[in-house]
């Protein structure tokens, strides 16, 4: 919020210039964005006096002037405005002058006449919206002083943050200031002068929920005469950052700055005879000031009267009843709105407003009646209106004022200063903050949930002033005590507890995970959690996939999608229930960008919800398409493949201790159905295959290929102690089985029963896989070899031929599979 100093002098005394007063402010916790000199772009300019005043001997549009800037000579300037006369105190831009337009003022000849400068128009300078006659100053502003050092303001921008409400007001501000230079702070009210006709004549207010509007303030002033507002008003205005409109709008404007209450004034004649707070009606609409045509939901709060709405409440006025220079008579709201109704119409409206600015931050409830009264005191002094009598009223103009406690020996622990009880008292009493001594086990609040009790006279009882609705807890009263004793006086010192033991980061897995990725040639993505209602249902991880120890540290999927109430747009209304169809949004538009290959992953969360109670899950997604890497100018370059893809879970999974055990395929709409597997194992599973054909993202080439794999620690983990052991003497012994298997049994199947069987095998791993001639229609050659580590003796070669022989009969009966030979070595 931009303050002029000399505003701010008129509530309190302030002898620091406006930097030492930005230090002292920016010290007690208010950020101050920086410090302006408003008028430093009238260079050349100063303050004359018109001598003589004639007409042009060769156009009757121009006047001849001579003009006194003091010691120096007489200028002669020749000027079109027709509101000047000898003796008046004028604004003159002098030869080489820059105009705020960018303008250069230089000496030229007007209709045969010289002309050594320019009288300015308070459009002109930037400082009134007054184009058509030149700024005439008071009489008594001092010739050929530079119209900066006369007219020009020290201008403080505050930074005022979210809970600092009371401060987007120069009253506010002057608190803060008075504090600070122990001035006192006085609000001068104006006096209003009512005349016989009562407000009530003619006009009556209904309030439909007061919890939405809880003090609402109607006041009328007639016989309005709507113009420009004085100059110094339009400059003052200025150089706190509003545009001058009209006296009227311009009053309203003028006390929402001076007290930060906002009113509205509305064209008495285009208001029926009731004025209503309501909810907005199923299908209405309103034409606001910006001349946007908004159509309004349910739970709109707006000002209307008995035939339809006026203005959204606490936002902006409505274009019907606006003032207009024909308007003679208005309606002046003053009211109290609920925060929280003001903050969601803007929000979605997309309509931000000086008055919607103060109105989310909550507003004094006293401010209603006094907001209304000085508007109608500036109305009667600016547009020569007559207020009527008396106000119409709903809803309290005062609430019981909030009482907090605190101990000021905590406040001493917390700030590590030895401020006495009376010393924190003091501090507070110069914001306006009251104390005295609280009675036996008085209650203090710790948080907004939490309170506890103490013996009597070790707290005091704090009365919060009405416009310091961010004090809740104790902790805001130490807040304020350091701030108004001065962050900058107290002492930095270095802690003298032991500092805690070393704690191992419960990331480590995770960017183990990521770095082992990007060494491999994969991009990390980071998607949108929120998706679209077709993301969501195009896949959902199966809740038997992930279970046990892995299911119940790294989350089990399940339940439904959580749907938000207020989404940012239909694309991104509900959370996601697995990453892959993240990433597929992301392969597709590589695709269509003409990036035939690639390797991407994703380390992220589902969610769900079942029975209202929400669920999150941790997951590693990978999507890879095209070619791997290039091959040698002789040889063709590696694609990207299942067993690939394979080779690069198995890398992943071995930072856990995991082996993949592959088995049957997942029923998918995003998973190809003959060409996916699950991947079991108490620290590593999850799935893979090849994308659908009937995915919109499927193309014939290339193939893409996905994985989402669950992984014991990737949530919050770390690496296990690796457990090394010594090599062994004697050299591994390896033995071949050719099988034939019926062409609907999975090899991964095969695979499994084999490791089941031959428990000795250190290694089973597919070497070779074949169908066609010679074999008959529906058989496949298979290839297992098993790797065992035998003993120093040799004692188990005659176990392993056992294991082996258990096999064969094993295979046979879980998968119609028969032994064609066995080979070893």
């Amino acid at each position: 919020m931009k303050i002029p100093l000399s505003w701010l002098r008129e509530f309190t005394d302030v002898q620091l210039t406006a930097e030492q007063l930005a230090e002292a402010l920016t010290l007690r916790g208010l950020e101050v964005r920086g410090v302006e000199r408003w008028g430093a772009n009238w260079s050349k300019m100063v303050v004359g006096e018109l001598l003589e005043v004639g007409p042009h001997p060769k156009a009757d549009r121009l006047q001849l002037t001579k003009v006194r800037i003091g010691d120096g000579p007489i200028l002669n300037i020749v000027c079109g405005a027709r509101n000047i006369a000898a003796g008046q105190r004028i604004p003159v831009a002098l030869v080489g002058a820059q105009m705020p337009d960018g303008r250069q003022i230089e000496r030229a000849e007007k209709m045969g006449v010289a002309s050594e400068g320019m009288l300015c128009s308070g459009q002109e300078l930037d400082a009134t919206d007054d184009g058509d006659g030149i700024l005439i100053l008071d009489p008594s502003a001092p010739l050929g002083v530079p119209l900066v050092d006369y007219l020009g303001e020290d201008v403080i921008d505050v930074d005022v943050k979210p809970n600092r409400g009371d401060l987007l007001s120069i009253l506010g501000l002057a608190r803060e200031v008075g504090a600070i230079t122990g001035a006192p702070v006085a609000y001068a009210a104006r006096p209003l002068k009512e005349g016989g006709d009562a407000v009530a004549a003619g006009l009556a207010l209904r309030v439909a929920d007061e919890a939405l509007a809880p003090h609402v303030v109607l006041r009328v002033v007639d016989g309005l005469n709507v113009a420009a507002s004085p100059d110094r008003v339009q400059m003052r205005l200025k150089a706190a950052g509003l545009r001058s409109i009209s006296n009227v709008v311009d009053a309203t404007n003028y006390i929402m700055l001076e007290l930060g209450k906002p009113t509205h004034a509305f064209d008495r004649a285009k208001v029926g005879d009731t004025v209503q707070i309501r909810l907005a009606k199923k299908g209405e609409s309103l034409e606001t000031l910006d001349h946007e045509v908004r159509s309004l939901d349910a739970t709109d709060l707006v000002v209307a009267d008995d035939r339809t709405a006026l203005a959204l409440a606490g936002v902006m006025g409505g274009a019907s009843s606006e003032v207009t220079p024909s308007t003679t008579s208005v309606i002046i709201e003053s009211a109290i709105f609920a925060p929280t109704s003001v903050r969601r119409t803007a929000q979605r409206h997309s309509l931000r407003s000086e008055a919607s600015h103060r109105f989310e931050r909550g507003q004094e409830r006293r401010l209603a009646v006094l907001g209304a009264d000085q508007v109608a005191a500036l109305l009667t002094e600016w547009a020569g209106g007559v207020a009527r009598s008396g106000r119409l009223v709903s809803g309290a103009e005062e609430v019981p004022a909030a009482t907090l406690n605190f101990r000021p020996a905590r406040v001493r622990a917390l700030l590590g200063v030895a401020l006495t009880d009376d010393e924190q008292v003091a501090l507070l009493g110069t914001i306006g903050i009251s104390a005295e001594a609280a009675a036996d086990a008085t209650k203090i609040v710790v948080t907004p949930k939490r309170s506890l009790s103490v013996a009597k006279g070790s707290a005091r009882s704090v009365r919060v002033p009405s416009w310091r609705s961010d004090l809740e807890i104790e902790a805001d009263l130490a807040e304020e005590v350091a701030r108004l004793y001065g962050y900058e006086r107290i002492p930095t010192s270095i802690p003298s507890a032991d500092l805690p033991p070393h704690r191992p980061s419960p990331t480590l897995l995770r960017d183990r995970v990521r770095r082992l990725l990007a060494d491999a040639g994969l991009h990390e993505v980071v998607t949108h959690a929120l998706v679209s209602a077709a993301q969501a249902e195009l896949w959902s991880e199966p809740t038997a996939l992930v279970t046990g120890s892995l299911a119940a540290s790294e989350g089990a999927a399940g339940g439904a999608s959580i749907v938000l109430k207020n989404p940012l747009s239909a694309d991104h209304d509900r959370l996601r229930q697995s990453l892959l169809p993240s990433l597929l949004d992301r392969v597709d538009a590589n695709l269509r960008y003409g990036a035939t290959s690639g390797a991407i992953f994703e380390v992220g969360r589902g969610y769900g919800s079942t029975k209202g109670v929400p669920s999150e899950w941790t997951r590693l997604a990978i999507a890879v398409w095209g070619e791997r890497e290039q091959g040698a100018p002789s040889a063709g370059a590696t694609t990207w493949n299942l067993d690939e893809l394979k080779r690069l879970l198995a890398q992943v999974a071995h930072l856990v201790g995991e082996r993949p055990a592959y088995g049957a395929s997942i029923d998918s709409a995003v998973l190809h159905p003959g060409i996916n597997a699950g991947i079991t194992g108490d620290r590593f599973a999850g799935l893979l295959g090849e994308l659908h054909p009937a995915s919109p993202t499927w193309r014939d080439e290339p193939r893409v290929l996905l994985a989402e794999v669950a992984i014991a620690g990737l949530r919050s983990g770390r690496l296990d102690v690796a457990q090394v052991s010594l090599p062994p003497t004697t050299p591994p012994v390896t033995r071949d089985i050719a099988l034939l298997i019926p062409a609907a049994t999975t090899v991964g199947h095969v695979v499994d029963v084999a490791r089941k069987s031959v428990s000795r095998a250190t290694a089973v791993e597919l070497f070779d896989l074949f169908a066609g001639a010679p074999l008959a229609p529906g058989e496949r050659s298979a290839g297992l070899r098993f790797t065992f580590q035998p003993s120093a003796t040799g004692a188990d070669d005659e176990a392993i031929t056992v294991e082996l022989a258990a096999f064969e009969g094993a295979v046979l009966r879980a998968c119609g599979a028969r032994i064609r030979g066995v080979e070893g070595q």
